[in-house]
């Protein structure tokens, strides 16, 4: 991935760091009596894979339960819960994941969900982790008013009938203190456990090095609980780090989604964890801001309207949004910004320039997402060398996002303005494509799967899958390798030290178990990884 030097015949290893990087002879001449040497015939020696978007250290808590991925009618989704529900009487809560409004052709209620469990709090979250699917015990045990008001109307929300009743389904986090307050949540006994799983996972698909855009937990909407819940899991992956037992570098945004908080407290936060944990392996990358919901629930903010009329909306708006970008640059920490909306993109674009004409020179901005982007900004973007990362598989037919995408836009809006990353791909852009654990499931989080996805614009899961947007322009396989190494390196201002192989860097390397360059574009989420290293240690072995 060095385009000064594209291909190599040999790497050497000493300690935890490159030494040599040329052909086999050279390499040949350095082998010692203690060198342990891999002959890889012919198949791909690549930089270790680093994920530019996934929330790894504690979201393991949103796939407990019940999974209704691959369930397609609510009918079948209540058979699989009640199940779970009979198979597993001694649980407390019945927890769930997956479900999918668009595939059963409306969203579902509580009496749907009351229908096969009864006796106990039932919480069902949507296949994106946002909204969530409660039975009446749940809204019991949660202790919801049915008065209670809306978080932020539009954006956080209790859906209601034309009553006004509440009927089962909390968009954007409206539900986290229900889900709080019934016990679903600790987060000291629940983080090591869940981070282990989630990281032993992850080194199994080649990663070494991840961008968490904030720590996913259910106390994101309440800054006082969220930063508490930060320094827990930030203490966690200290520990592992000082024992020398955490296998991915960690690179961690705060979190900023209460529509309550202030910015300079965010940024205040931010630089007394920065000034804690600022290592090559685990550093407080800057700050994350969540401003609104998801374009597949209406709840992103579009410039111009839905089919039905509506816009959407944004708990943080474009003045607040300015303002953090202003004061975290000034403090030299970049901010990346979940941009769903167009009006998001828009008003984030505008504070990453403003924040550039005050003086502050932050080239690691981020925009995160890219979904639905006007020619104006997208032009900005890329005159601007602005920074993106998005998840490919949200773009495809995966999950019925195509159907959805034209329900909600229209056919016009789709092949205009719906994922524009693969342009600024083919332009040689910065963008890094990773999976947005858990938006999409843990077993999804192979960096070679959204290679896939990149290079063909189809879902990997279904042979009968389209290329869409139609419009569109598939990835070339080495831009699509540099969105899993070297540009996500620089968006974590890492570049110096991983994202190629070179001699000077640390010894972060992944072994494939073929040719990459002679594998068909639709077969490659099905290249096995053989060894990860990363700091010049396995963190996985299978088949070396």
């Amino acid at each position: 991935m060095n385009d000064d030097a594209p291909t190599a015949e040999a790497v050497a290893v000493t300690g935890n760091e490159i030494t040599y990087v040329g052909d086999a002879a050279g390499a040949a001449a350095l082998v010692g009596d203690n060198t342990e040497v891999f002959d890889l015939g012919g198949d791909t020696l690549l930089p270790g894979f680093v994920s530019g978007h996934d929330h790894i250290v504690a979201s393991g808590w949103t796939t407990r339960g019940v999974s209704l991925f691959g369930i397609e009618t609510l009918e079948e989704a209540l058979a699989a819960i009640k199940k779970y529900a009979d198979e597993n009487p001694d649980e407390e809560l019945i927890l769930g994941y997956g479900f999918n409004q668009v595939s059963y052709g409306g969203w579902p209620t509580k009496e749907d969900l009351d229908s096969v469990v009864s006796d106990r709090p039932a919480f069902i979250l949507d296949f994106t982790i946002h909204d969530v699917w409660m039975n009446s015990k749940a809204f019991e045990a949660g202790k919801v008013d049915p008065d209670e008001p809306d978080q932020v109307p539009g954006v956080m929300f209790w859906q209601r009938d034309a009553e006004g009743k509440q009927t089962g389904i909390g968009i954007e986090f409206q539900w986290a203190t229900a889900f709080r307050n019934a016990g679903a949540w600790d987060a000291a006994a629940s983080i090591p456990d869940i981070q282990k799983r989630l990281y032993d996972q992850a080194v199994k698909t080649g990663l070494t090095a991840v961008h968490v855009p904030l720590i996913a937990m259910p106390t994101v909407t309440d800054l006082s609980l969220s930063t508490e819940d930060e320094k827990l899991a930030l203490a966690h992956l200290h520990e592992l780090e000082k024992a020398g037992e955490l296998t991915l570098r960690t690179f961690v945004a705060t979190g900023f989604k209460d529509p309550t908080a202030k910015a300079d407290d965010i940024v205040a936060h931010t630089v007394e964890l920065r000034e804690k944990y600022d290592s090559d392996m685990l550093r407080i990358w800057g700050i994350k801001i969540h401003p609104e919901g998801n374009w597949s629930s209406q709840t992103a903010w579009m410039m111009d309207p839905y089919t039905d009329g509506t816009r959407g909306a944004a708990a943080i708006e474009g003045p607040m949004i300015t303002s953090v970008y202003l004061q975290a640059n000034r403090a030299g920490l970049p901010v990346g910004t979940h941009v769903d909306g167009s009006q998001t993109v828009r008003n984030t674009v505008n504070a990453i320039m403003t924040a550039r004409g005050a003086g502050y020179d932050v080239p690691n901005n981020l925009l995160h997402h890219y979904f639905w982007v006007s020619d104006k900004d997208h032009e900005t973007v890329i005159e601007n060398e602005i920074m993106v990362n998005t998840t490919p598989i949200f773009h495809v037919d995966w999950e019925a996002q195509d159907v959805n995408a034209l329900d909600l836009l229209g056919r016009a809006r789709v092949e205009a303005t719906f994922a524009r990353y693969s342009s600024l791909m083919a332009l040689g852009h910065n963008v890094s494509i990773s999976s947005d654990v858990p938006s999409a499931p843990i077993d999804l989080i192979g960096p070679l799967l959204n290679v896939e996805i990149a290079m063909t614009l189809r879902d990997p899961f279904n042979d009968e899958s389209k290329p869409f947007p139609l419009s569109r322009k598939p990835a070339s396989l080495h831009e699509a390798l540099k969105a899993i190494t070297i540009y996500p390196a620089q968006q974590q201002a890492m570049e110096d030290k991983i994202g190629t192989i070179e001699v000077g860097k640390y010894a972060d390397l992944v072994v494939l178990d073929q040719d990459i360059e002679g594998v068909e574009p639709r077969n490659i989420s099905g290249i096995k990884v053989l060894g990860t290293v990363m700091n010049g240690q396995f963190t996985h072995r299978e088949g070396l």
